[in-house]
């Protein structure tokens, strides 16, 4: 009788989640504002995906430029016995602006970090790095979107 309790609850789950209206803010097509990446100044390889990320939304009621300085930080966290790391932490710092018309609304400033496991082949090492990476992020460009939303929000609210 749990089993089959236990495996309803992921249906279960499926039919609220839907019925709630939930939509993943990244794959939306119902932004009423759209995303400009104005100025992007740090690690070119963090801002750049940003940017491919963020440019995919665009709406029409208002248009909002973001300004990106992104910093990416790699420390050992822990070393083994013959002194090689062990432990690696990516850490990434955002400060983004959201402006519009020249006036700053938002300049908030993000930091991520992962730690995650040396690997000895290097291939494999760069590229699970790149997925943690790209992983990071996705978080920031979730908080952006949020931002402006959030803006949005505030605009509506203040219009009634």
């Amino acid at each position: 009788m749990k089993k089959k309790i236990f495996n309803l609850l992921p249906l279960i789950f499926l039919i609220f989640a839907h019925g709630c209206g939930f939509k993943p803010s990244l794959t939306s097509s119902s932004h009423t504002f759209s995303l400009q990446v104005e100025s992007k100044t740090g690690n070119e390889r963090i801002n750049s995906i940003i940017e491919n990320q963020i440019k995919i939304i665009k709406g029409i009621q208002r248009s909002f430029q973001v300004s990106l300085n992104s910093i990416e930080t790699r420390n050992i966290v822990s070393k083994d016995s013959k002194g090689d790391p062990a432990i690696l932490e990516l850490k990434i710092k955002l400060n983004y602006k959201l402006s519009e018309n020249g006036k700053v609304l938002v300049n908030r400033t993000v930091t991520e970090k992962s730690t995650y496991n040396n690997i000895s082949d290097k291939f494999e090492f760069s590229k699970s790095e790149e997925i943690l990476r790209n992983n990071l992020v996705k978080s920031f460009v979730s908080d952006i979107i949020n931002s402006a939303s959030n803006l949005m929000q505030n605009q509506m609210i203040n219009d009634n």
